[in-house]
């Protein structure tokens, strides 16, 4: 049982780890150079690690003892963070914009399903969840572009020649440091629970242990490798107008917060996928439909595939 454990614990590691690294809250600032990517990194580290500690007890319960019920145990947290990890693996590789989320709720759903069939899960908890995936990023679309229309409206009447515009553009600079370190907060708060929720729920386990083994793993992972997932969406958003960049910012970080407060397990990057959507129907630019609706898809994917690879496994090893 204790090599089974240590197993846990790797394995919980290395998806905080593989989570961090893939964190990219901190483009904004990295992209308007006014902060140096190795600073950004760090403010990130440091707020993920303070998410986690601070806001993932609320995640955590939701997607640990509400979700499934008749309880876990380490065999079976095991098997959810494996298929987690190896999703998060094929993501890596395959370059896809999968969802480690959508990954741990599938595989969840799965896992009570093989153990208690429809008893084994609860169905309002899920649907509660459910329900955040498809409002939540519709109000980060909406406030997106509702804040798009009106900084462009406030600027259009105050900003008068290029000094204006040059100072402008540096104090939504400054005033993105809060916005995405609250980003970074949620994220870690959010997040965490991917790694830690059935562990957190064993007898005789510390949760917020758990969770600062998560936040710890999120923290060197993004320190480590989040570099290039940073620097190249920071290139990307750059070429955002300032008052579109702070618009998107300022709607990730209160859907992203709201949603952790409530303890919904969601993914950043679909909140912050549905903002950019807001920017572009605001400006009325052109949004490519067909490379949202393969985003879609594959989220559906991978949580369906995750489902049943942990009843799979479940089956298998019991």
């Amino acid at each position: 049982m204790e090599a089974i454990a240590l197993i846990a614990l790797a394995t919980a590691l290395y998806v905080a780890w593989a989570i961090g690294s893939n964190n990219e809250s901190m483009a904004p600032l990295a992209g308007c150079g006014f902060l140096s990517l190795r600073w950004s990194l760090l403010l990130g580290a440091v707020t993920s690690l303070m998410g986690a500690l601070l806001l993932g007890g609320r995640v955590e319960e939701t997607m640990g003892s509400r979700l499934i019920r008749g309880g876990v145990s380490l065999i079976d947290a095991v098997i959810v963070m494996s298929i987690l990890a190896t999703s998060m693996a094929i993501a890596s590789i395959s370059r896809k914009p999968i969802s480690s989320t959508h990954s741990a709720v599938g595989a969840i759903i799965g896992l009570g399903l093989l153990k208690g069939g429809l008893n084994g899960v609860n169905w309002r908890t899920l649907t509660i969840i459910a329900a955040g995936w498809f409002l939540l990023p519709i109000l980060s679309l909406l406030l997106a572009a509702a804040l798009t229309g009106l900084l462009k409206a406030v600027l259009r009447r105050r900003v008068r020649g290029l000094r204006d515009r040059i100072r402008v553009a540096q104090a939504f600079c400054i005033a993105l440091i809060p916005l995405v370190s609250i980003i970074s907060l949620s994220r870690g708060g959010n997040d965490v629970a991917n790694a830690t929720a059935l562990l957190s729920t064993l007898e005789g386990v510390n949760p917020l242990h758990m969770r600062l083994l998560g936040g710890l793993g999120m923290a060197l992972g993004l320190l480590i490798l989040g570099g290039g997932v940073v620097r190249a969406v920071g290139l990307n958003l750059i070429q955002l107008r300032p008052e579109t960049a702070l618009a998107a910012q300022m709607s990730v970080a209160l859907t992203l917060l709201s949603g952790t407060l409530l303890g919904l397990p969601l993914s950043g990057t679909h909140i912050q996928i549905a903002s950019l959507i807001g920017l572009g129907l605001a400006e009325r630019k052109w949004i490519n439909f067909k490379a949202l609706l393969e985003i879609f898809y594959s989220w559906i994917l991978i949580f369906a595939a995750a489902g049943g690879a942990a009843a799979f496994l479940s089956a298998f090893i019991y």
